[in-house]
């Protein structure tokens, strides 16, 4: 019987390692990647059970909004729709607290409406005044209520013309412009809103820029005054009351108010596990309480 020279038993043994260590690696990396996958159908999951909980949640901002049209005839910050929720826990019974949901309703037309700085691709001169006084007082460049003005013109159907940009849809779309950046937008975010059409400003529900913004005539001063008396509870109940009060303050005006609301934004945000979801939404309220959704937004 011949024996195997020693050099040939290392050869045999250092193949043999080579085996088994390329056979580990494969079996750390096909480990690796089902770890990954796992990992990836996990987050997917929550994704998916995150957006179903704020369609959920968007549903029942339809009932909110259809329930305060049934209890009042006027849209104030003391309504169903005002309270905010925060980490309400709506996960499945065994586990409620698996997802938790956040989330505002707020009345845009409380806000001023960027579509009104011009009708049919002219720009109107009060708006423009207006959006540039709130740029002042909030201390940002009143030139920058020009190029808003311009895009919302260059945006709608002029009658020589087809439009020449696209509209905005939201406030946030201002950061594209020249001139604006993200701070911008965030300071502007609760006095501005952008809506289909032109809208009237709801008094009972809008700050003092925006009422000031609205009304040729009244003063910083003189809205922060009148919405004083509002905010300790006597809300204005028609346009009439309104203008009665507005010019016992002296001032007159007031032809661009209202005192019920359809517009509204919804912004929600629900978390599952370490996985979060956002959403943004433009709701419509008809005549009926009826809501619809315009558009709908995941940033």
């Amino acid at each position: 019987m011949s024996s195997v020279p020693g050099s040939q038993r290392g050869v045999a043994i250092v193949a043999a390692l080579l085996v088994v260590i390329a056979a580990a690696a494969m079996a750390t990396a096909l480990i690796e990647r089902q770890g990954v996958l796992a990992a990836e159908l996990t987050m997917q999951r929550d994704r998916a059970q995150a957006a179903w909980a704020l369609r959920g949640a968007l549903d029942w901002s339809r009932v909110v909004l259809r329930m305060d049209a049934e209890r009042s005839a006027t849209t104030r910050l003391d309504g169903l729709w005002s309270h905010p929720v925060i980490d309400l826990p709506v996960g499945p019974a065994e586990d409620p607290g698996r997802i938790l949901l956040s989330g505002q309703i707020e009345d845009e037309q409380g806000k001023f409406n960027l579509t009104s700085l011009s009708h049919k691709g002219r720009i109107d001169p009060q708006a423009l005044h207006g959006l540039e006084q709130l740029l002042q007082w909030l201390r940002l460049e009143p030139a920058l209520a020009a190029t808003v003005a311009q895009r919302v013109a260059q945006s709608q159907a002029a009658e020589d013309r087809p439009p020449l940009a696209l509209a905005l849809r939201a406030v946030e779309d201002l950061a594209a412009l020249e001139g604006f950046t993200p701070e911008h937008v965030r300071v502007l975010q609760p006095y501005l809103t952008v809506l289909p059409d032109a809208s009237q400003i709801n008094v009972n529900t809008s700050s003092p820029e925006v009422l000031a913004m609205a009304i040729e005539g009244v003063d910083l001063a003189a809205a922060r005054a009148l919405l004083r008396e509002r905010d300790r509870g006597l809300w204005f109940t028609n346009r009439g009351d309104f203008i009665n009060r507005l010019r016992r303050s002296g001032a007159d005006g007031g032809q661009r108010v209202v005192v019920r609301s359809q517009w509204f934004r919804v912004a929600g945000e629900a978390r599952v596990g370490a996985t979060i979801v956002a959403l943004r939404a433009l709701l419509h309220r008809d005549e009926q309480g009826q809501s619809s959704v315009r558009w709908i937004a995941y940033p």
